[in-house]
């Protein structure tokens, strides 16, 4: 083989070798011991309300990168998730906005727990859940 051959071996294993480094496939969330959803001001045991915004907290290893999933009535698609935050060593935190009235599956790296989102009223410093048979007049 020439120079030029040598050359282009030599520029084609270092591409090759510069994108099996950096072309790393995006891993799952990792593995979560406990996950918990901030509890909202409702009518008796109701706490949770669609249009309302919650915080989501997981808590695994430090440095952990963690995904957030909703599902409803086993459905992907229920809410929707702002960014997560590593508030302190191991514990991850995320605002969660349900979307969807129904039974939600909030889950994170193998934990999961569940909530069950009715009708909200958003009031700005507080949001307020109703049964969905009961509606506020406006």
């Amino acid at each position: 083989m020439n120079s030029s051959g040598n050359l282009r071996a030599g520029i084609a294993a270092c591409t090759l070798a510069a994108a099996a480094v950096l072309v790393q496939p995006v891993t799952a969330s990792a593995y979560i011991t406990d996950i918990g959803v901030s509890g909202g001001f409702g009518l008796g045991f109701i706490q949770y309300g669609v249009g309302c915004t919650y915080t989501v907290t997981a808590v695994g290893a430090p440095g952990d990168r963690v995904f957030f999933q909703d599902s409803v009535n086993g459905q992907p698609g229920g809410g929707t998730f702002g960014p997560v935050a590593e508030e302190e060593p191991g514990v991850f935190t995320a605002d969660w906005s349900p979307t969807v009235i129904g039974q939600h599956t909030v889950s994170a790296g193998g934990a999961t727990t569940e909530v069950d989102v009715h009708v909200g009223y958003d009031f700005g410093i507080i949001c307020f859940t109703l049964p969905d048979w009961v509606h506020l007049p406006f």
